[in-house]
């Protein structure tokens, strides 16, 4: 289902016009090169580079079509498909075998933001004049660089260094109440941002970032329900 929505998405894209009146945003987008360059070739500054930024994105606002919206939401409609088909196959419950899903939680998540600032580019809807790549880029790779460390010390720590057996994904108690309490809470500030990185599907590279967003989500409360689990007894059987 999930697939044939995309599918209709993404041709309902390809034959929505960029602008509601092509000629008049192409006119405007004129006025404001020339008022831009005029002004720095004088004494306008940073100035002159704000005012021209604000009056590209207005002009943006003032004749844009849902071409994009279109095109994002249709792209997310197929990532979510491969995701659910992949969770279907694989299952989702919880498990201490994780080593593949840490990555590409991680992955996703770093490939939104990257697509994030090419697809804005390449669909122009970021001013010529402004630093549009370099910072966002360098914001892609700071993030990754900040979630490897902090994904992997949550979702691995309780494989790592317990022996228990998970609990059901959902588990409201597991061990203890106080355990729980404790745990959740250790837990739920990562899952709240997880839960935002799915919200974002609507927006350019939301396929990526959602998804990424789902599982990280799935790791957490992965290794939560590692932690509310009862410890696996170690065999003391002598060998034959």
């Amino acid at each position: 289902m999930l697939v044939v929505l995309g599918g209709g998405l993404i041709a309902m894209a390809a034959t929505t016009p960029w602008h509601t009146d092509a000629n008049a945003y192409f006119e405007g987008l004129k006025g404001i090169r020339e008022s831009l360059y005029d002004d720095t070739g004088g004494t306008g500054g940073m100035d002159s580079f704000d005012r021209a930024s604000r009056d590209f994105h207005a002009l943006q606002d003032r004749y844009e079509t849902p071409k994009w919206l279109y095109a994002d939401l249709g792209y997310a409609a197929m990532a979510w498909s491969l995701l659910l088909y992949v969770a279907a196959v694989g299952g989702w419950r919880a498990t201490r075998r994780v080593t593949v899903v840490v990555p590409l939680s991680l992955a996703l998540l770093v490939t939104g933001l990257f697509a994030s600032a090419f697809q804005a580019v390449g669909r122009e809807q970021v001013p010529e004049w402004a630093d549009t790549l370099a910072i966002p880029l360098m914001g892609a790779v700071g993030v990754g660089i900040v979630l490897l460390p902090v994904v992997l010390a949550l979702a691995l720590a309780p494989i790592l260094f317990t022996r228990r057996d998970p609990v059901v994904l959902w588990s409201v108690v597991g061990r203890r109440w106080g355990t729980s309490l404790v745990v959740s809470l250790m837990y739920l500030a990562p899952a709240g941002l997880a839960v935002l990185a799915v919200l974002v599907a609507w927006q350019t590279g939301g396929w990526a970032i959602s998804t990424g967003g789902a599982v990280m989500l799935w790791l957490l409360l992965n290794a939560r329900a590692i932690w509310l689990g009862r410890s696996t007894p170690v065999s003391t059987q002598p060998l034959p």
